[in-house]
């Protein structure tokens, strides 16, 4: 169980002295006073917002600092991974059919969502591994963390979205009046990587096992998902896309940009409300294991 016990750590959670919140690990399991516990986690998100962005503003600093081309290389990965499928349905390695929408287009919109998902997914182990050192030796809100994390995300995505933007206008795509509601499978997307990564990453700070998983299963995931082409319906690549949860967030995506209503809104629905379940209760495992984490840190 944790007992906190906070004074002026209360009025400012990102005062210079961490050591004015006082942080006690007790044997005693913290579902024993499920209330205090919520209370206790609520009162660490609401303290964060400050740390979080002061290491969201180091972070992004850092990554950018001594590059040519700044804050573009953002999108670079996507559009270096979408130019390669170009081509390759150029010289006739690949035949996707899209209809009048060029498939620049198609496909720049499919690997920039999926990038916001890898993203989100490898945010949460890699800002612990990042932060290990005041895990152990700090004592603040360590939910500041993970909002620096997807503050990073956020911010890596809005360039993608304005880089497409760009495509989108250079090629012509017949973009339809509902464009603007993409931010709402971008939003589940979000939510399914940062609870999956939450889930993963008290796990894999103990083991490397689970990064190198992720980085084998994740290649794989991407064919078996619509990123590059539609989605399937027929045969067992049909039967698994259909159960892939990450179809609906990419086929309702394209519905939005470009138009046309498709099999897959109501269970972008019921995808969307699982994963914002799914946050909460990987918050909660996170929160529980953390105790366990530092120290095995400290071991």
């Amino acid at each position: 169980m944790i007992t906190e016990v906070s004074d002026a750590a209360e009025q400012n959670p990102a005062r210079e002295n961490p050591s004015a919140m006082t942080r006690v690990y007790t044997p005693a399991s913290p579902l024993r006073t499920p209330s205090a516990f919520v209370k206790s986690i609520l009162r660490d998100a609401r303290q964060a917002r400050i740390l979080a962005w002061r290491l969201f503003v180091r972070d992004i600093s850092a990554q950018y600092r001594q590059t040519a081309i700044g804050y573009l290389w953002a999108a670079v990965p996507s559009v270096f991974t979408a130019l390669v499928w170009v081509l390759l349905q150029s010289v006739g390695v690949i035949n996707v059919d899209t209809g009048n929408i060029p498939y620049i287009a198609y496909v720049l919109a499919g690997t920039m969502f999926w990038q916001l998902f890898v993203d989100a997914l490898n945010a949460p182990l890699k800002m612990l591994s990042q932060n290990r050192s005041m895990l152990i030796r700090v004592n603040f809100p360590t939910e500041a963390i993970f909002a620096s994390g997807l503050a990073q995300v956020l911010f890596s995505f809005a360039i993608k979205l304005v880089v497409l933007g760009v495509v989108l206008a250079a090629v012509g795509a017949p973009v339809k009046w509902t464009a603007p509601a993409i931010l709402l499978p971008a939003f589940s997307l979000l939510l399914i990587g940062t609870a999956l990564g939450l889930l993963l990453a008290p796990a894999g700070m103990l083991y490397q096992d689970i990064q190198q998983g992720l980085n084998v299963i994740v290649a794989p995931l991407m064919f078996l998902t619509p990123v590059i082409y539609a989605a399937v319906t027929v045969g067992v690549l049909g039967k698994i896309m259909r159960a892939n949860p990450l179809t609906p967030m990419f086929e309702v995506m394209r519905e939005f940009l470009f138009g046309g209503v498709g099999p897959y809104l109501a269970e972008f629905g019921i995808v969307s409300a699982v994963a914002l379940v799914l946050t909460a209760v990987a918050w909660l495992v996170y929160r529980l294991s953390l105790p366990i984490l530092v120290e095995r840190f400290e071991a």
